[in-house]
């Protein structure tokens, strides 16, 4: 017989959908154990599974809820983790929120509680990918008159950069397109959305773009001074992990030099 103290709840992997988990178990007080995305769940030994299904009243209650008692500042950490790479950031979350419902808005800077420390630092790691990622995206003009850029981050990042680059580029319709999490954000000049993006197969760059990046290559190679070159130092400060989706690094833009 499963185990009713050892609960999985599994939900349809948006924001809505994960604060509609959280409002159910505190309703019905749920012994909820793990919380995890539709399609990822794996369960244990003598583990229950039961699907939430998404309410946006619910979610908004659970909004509320939050900012009334943990604050602006908490708010955005917890919409920001939920976006992490991390297979376990749901449930992650949902400790934290426990928490903070438990001691209020000095939660948020309290280390010394194991469940706001694991919050913290999957913010800290989604937070230093998105500022390292948006120096590397590259932008190329497609032969539809869209701007294009791919990206393939360990964290999902394409909710976080959108907006920012929407923002920036106000008057460039683009897509960000992350290859790993296979999600998109499109911004056609008045707002942005997301889709999903895994049958995506993007138009070809014009010959005017391919020209700029044999140009932007030309740039790159003729300011590296030869005597300083450190590969070791390149790799720290950009690391190689990001270099597939960056054109200055691919091999059919080289130039003099390429230190791998």
């Amino acid at each position: 017989m499963p185990d009713r103290t050892n609960l999985a709840c599994h939900y349809d992997g948006t924001f809505d959908g994960f604060l509609t988990v959280v409002f159910e178990a505190y309703a019905q007080k749920l012994p909820v154990n793990v919380i995890t995305a539709s399609g990822q769940i794996q369960t244990g030994f003598g583990q229950s599974i039961r699907y939430i299904e998404t309410q946006e009243e619910k979610a908004r209650r659970v909004e509320r809820g939050i900012l009334g008692k943990f604050g602006g500042a908490a708010m955005q950490q917890i919409a920001t983790v939920f976006w992490s790479g991390d297979e376990d950031k749901d449930t992650v979350l949902y400790r934290y929120i426990r928490a903070g419902f438990e001691q209020g808005r000095h939660i948020y800077n309290n280390l010394t509680h194991p469940d706001v420390l694991a919050a913290n630092n999957l913010y800290r790691n989604i937070s230093r990918e998105e500022q390292r990622v948006k120096g590397f995206v590259r932008f190329s003009l497609m032969e539809n008159g869209v701007y294009y850029a791919s990206i393939a981050p360990r964290n999902n990042l394409v909710p976080l950069l959108t907006p920012h680059f929407a923002d920036r580029f106000s008057d460039m319709p683009f897509l960000i397109h992350d290859t790993a999490h296979h999600l998109a954000g499109v911004y056609n000049g008045n707002g942005w959305y997301l889709v999903e993006s895994e049958e995506l197969t993007p138009p070809d760059i014009t010959e005017q773009e391919h020209e700029m990046r044999r140009m932007w290559r030309l740039f790159y190679d003729a300011i590296a001074v030869q005597g300083r070159i450190s590969a070791k130092r390149r790799r720290g400060m950009m690391p190689k992990f990001y270099w597939g989706n960056m054109p200055e690094m691919s091999p059919r833009y080289a130039g003099s030099i390429l230190i791998l």
